[in-house]
């Protein structure tokens, strides 16, 4: 063969073999990127069982029990906070304002409407039923009002579906973290922040100048918001342990309840508030390292509860009512009073009853989730 000819051929055969190598390295760049996007959205299994676990919570404590009972005013004192750790937690970085607050709109604002406006109907029932009569405009706008004011309460408003103050709560709290990451020093100004919470809330307590329910969970749980974000932000909390986990979820638990007992025997004002950030910072580790000794185990419906949290907050205080009104008439019994047992059958049965409510909701409404349509 011509020595010229052999060395074009030489050439094709480098340049087509450069690139195949370079089609291949691009396709292997491509699936290795879908492959690290995909398990960027995979579930994070204990955090599915904390949440869980938490809103099953938040109906237990929702149904009426002795506020003498020391297990009951712990929960009531601790419960929710899981939801305001894990947000900060999971809190992301959208790079604009634009995009956060298209997923406000979606997972915080819109829901918050939603529930409350499927419990409106309910609430004219419940009046009705007091009252003998359907209520004049002033009196229908009351709720209207207070849903407006996040569940605010006055002369001229009251809450309509109560539990879902932890929205808007949350909502406040993701704008403040988005301003401060704007500013020079991000996390010295979220301390800060944290430091005045504490003062208002301790103040808040004490004069009751803002009495309805989200500036008091801003005051008191920005500081565990803003706990689980920076354990996010630099790396940590983030792999599990059996031993380290199991110790954690016994030492922190125990250590919880002896200082949750010291709150609420503590004479002193100030020392009394300031017990409380101690005792729920034990109890959110204790019970989520509780949750990663669970990390092995998988299930649907631990999932699918995490998914539908919004589910059952929104729409479980209406069932609860329900429940009481009926137990009442059928037992003959003047404001129910229940043990923790039967507490827990009946906040598990609600979650229940609610369950093909988030099927429903991730498969034709996924607003109901906090989800894009």
């Amino acid at each position: 063969m011509n020595p010229r000819i052999a060395s074009i051929y030489s050439i094709l055969f480098v340049a087509i073999s450069s690139a195949k190598v370079q089609k291949k390295a691009h396709t292997f760049v491509f699936f290795a990127r879908k492959c690290y996007f995909c398990r960027m959205k995979e579930r994070i299994n204990w955090i599915d069982w904390g949440k869980a676990i938490a809103v099953i919570g938040i109906v237990f404590v929702h149904l009426p029990q002795s506020q003498e009972w020391f297990y009951f005013r712990y929960l009531q004192a601790c419960v929710v906070t899981i939801f305001f750790f894990l947000s900060g937690y999971l809190k992301k970085d959208r790079g604009s304002d634009q995009k956060n607050w298209g997923k406000y709109w979606h997972s915080l604002i819109l829901p918050y409407l939603l529930y409350n406006a499927i419990v409106y109907p309910y609430w004219l029932v419940k009046y009705y039923m007091q009252n003998g009569s359907m209520p004049d405009l002033f009196q229908a706008m009351r709720p209207i009002f207070g849903t407006l004011l996040f569940q605010h309460e006055n002369s001229f408003c009251e809450p309509l579906d109560g539990p879902m103050w932890y929205l808007p709560a949350i909502l406040i709290m993701h704008i403040i973290i988005d301003w401060c990451r704007k500013t020079r020093y991000p996390h010295q100004m979220m301390i800060a922040l944290c430091i005045v919470s504490f003062f208002l809330y301790a103040a808040n307590k004490y004069y009751m100048f803002l009495p309805n329910l989200t500036p008091m969970g801003v005051f008191r749980s920005l500081p565990f918001y803003y706990i689980g974000y920076a354990l996010r932000q630099r790396g940590l909390y983030l792999g599990t342990n059996s031993k380290r986990e199991l110790i954690t979820f016994i030492g922190g638990i125990s250590l919880s309840l002896l200082l949750f007992y010291w709150h609420l025997h503590e004479s002193r004002f100030l020392l009394h508030i300031a017990l409380f950030y101690p005792m729920v910072i034990c109890f959110i580790f204790g019970l989520l390292s509780g949750c990663k000794l669970l990390d092995g185990i998988k299930s649907d419906i631990i999932i699918n509860l995490s998914i539908g949290t919004l589910v059952i907050v929104g729409l479980h205080y209406p069932i609860v009512s329900l429940v009481n009104f009926a137990l009442e008439h059928l037992f003959n019994i003047d404001n129910i009073c229940y043990q923790w047992y039967e507490a827990l059958i009946i906040s598990l049965g609600i979650s229940a009853l609610l369950y093909p409510v988030i099927l429903y909701g991730k498969k034709r409404a996924p607003l109901m989730i906090g989800h894009r349509s």
